[in-house]
């Protein structure tokens, strides 16, 4: 049985492949070559172009995270009715946190589009010397 996390990672890989049906943007044969090989190079620039903008915000999200845990040890160290130590904030409150671990989701979410367009933009990249291959051995 599939968890929670995997079932969400599962919809948000069908809905990007509903959105960008890589399986079938790289298939070529005799018939379509010329036309594939034309369309290669925008799709692999725009793949990596996809993946570098998730990366974009992968890396925003994190640096949020950096800031939530600085807020939340602040409130666990000075507001919190419990007098924690610097050792149980860290290794109690943080990781248990409803505010960190909604964020670590969120930044889960994000880590699969991030591994999703870069699958897409080597995917286009390998389907290159493929498509080079193919021709040489049509010769």
């Amino acid at each position: 049985m599939k968890t929670d996390d995997e079932k969400e990672r599962d919809e948000i890989l069908e809905n990007l492949l509903k959105e960008h049906p890589i399986h079938d943007l790289v298939k070529f044969d005799e018939l379509n070559i010329q036309e594939a090989l034309t369309e290669n190079d925008f799709q692999t620039v725009k793949y990596k172009e996809l993946y570098h903008k998730e990366i974009g915000k992968l890396d925003e999200l994190q640096d949020l995270l950096e800031k939530l845990i600085g807020t939340r040890y602040e409130y666990y160290r000075f507001e919190d009715s419990h007098e924690w130590t610097k050792v149980e904030i860290e290794k109690f409150c943080i990781p248990r946190d409803p505010k960190v671990l909604h964020m670590k989701k969120i930044i889960r979410k994000q880590e699969v589009r991030v591994r999703f367009f870069e699958m897409c933009w080597k995917a286009f990249d390998k389907r290159a010397w493929s498509m080079k291959m193919f021709l040489e051995t049509l010769r």
